[in-house]
């Protein structure tokens, strides 16, 4: 099919100009699945510390951590600190409750003491912590 001012180089540059669209089309729609949203990033990311620090105290050898954040825009927890001691203060979403499966956790001692650290260490109230024991040793 010949129109007349089309040679080889505009049809060339027609069908790029199509890919071009088509890729950026699919990569929006496509991207959004693999992408997360900054919550889940922050609930990962204060998993993995808490596992860690779950992980220092003396008879924990394992723990598995799960966090759940608010969903209320409103409820919001102010982080302040900084490099070097500057004032940085920032919003991040309020932890909502924390679930803890972890070697240990069958003794009522070491629950407590999981339980009272994390309460301390992210200010949340301890009845919005739960620490059970696990069958792994």
């Amino acid at each position: 099919m010949k129109l007349p001012g089309w040679g080889r180089n505009g049809w060339i540059l027609l069908l790029l100009a199509a890919m071009g669209i088509l890729l950026f089309v699919l990569g929006g729609v496509l991207g959004k699945e693999n992408r997360g949203t900054a919550g889940s990033d922050y609930a990962g990311y204060l998993e993995d510390r808490v596992r860690e620090l779950c992980m220092s105290i003396d008879g924990v050898r394992e723990a598995d951590v799960f966090l759940t954040l608010c969903e209320d825009p409103e409820a919001k927890a102010a982080v302040s600190g900084g490099m070097f001691g500057g004032e940085k203060t920032s919003s991040v979403p309020a932890v909502r409750g924390i679930a803890v499966v972890c070697t240990g956790g069958d003794s009522p001692t070491l629950r407590e003491t999981v339980t009272r650290l994390i309460s301390a260490a992210l200010g949340i109230p301890t009845n919005r912590i739960r620490v059970e024991g696990s069958e792994r040793k």
